[in-house]
């Protein structure tokens, strides 16, 4: 996908025009800040994997993997402020080494098709923005970590 990319700037163009990610560059770094558009959740990869595909049945939901696929970030929508996400809920996440990014923080984009660099876990669809809800993605942690039965 980045072949034909030989710029950082190249970069956040393709991907802010094949995905409608709201890519800015940081130190020649294609990223995203987290907020009132989109949150993230950050996993381990194992986990990541039960999630996404559990989750795939329902929502697509973009996945970047960092270079040594120690962690996946889940870009998720980001709720309303008044919608945070319960103490009890955070600390069972923690359980599980899921955090949720707060708002104001940087993630890094993928740059480069290559494993060893930040990397799709699961690409987004081409086109509109499309994101599972947090709530959606929280939920199935809960599901696939038996925090709590399924629906």
């Amino acid at each position: 996908m980045f072949e034909r990319c030989h710029s950082p700037h190249e970069v956040a163009h393709l991907l802010r025009h094949r995905y409608g990610l709201p890519v800015q560059l940081l130190a020649g770094r294609p990223m995203i800040t987290t907020g009132s558009i989109l949150g993230g959740l950050v996993m381990p990869p194992e986990l990541g994997r039960k999630v996404l595909a559990t989750l795939d049945r329902t929502y697509t939901a973009p996945v970047i993997a960092d270079p040594g696929e120690c962690a996946w970030t889940f870009l998720v929508t980001q709720p309303s402020p008044a919608n945070p996400v319960d103490i009890s809920v955070r600390r069972c996440l923690a359980g599980h080494q899921v955090t949720v990014i707060p708002g104001g923080r940087y993630v890094l984009l993928p740059s480069t098709d290559s494993r060893l660099g930040w990397h799709w876990a699961g690409e987004p669809a081409p086109g509109v923005l499309h994101m599972p809800p947090r709530s959606a993605v929280i939920n199935t942690v809960q599901q696939v970590t038996t925090m709590r039965a399924p629906a």
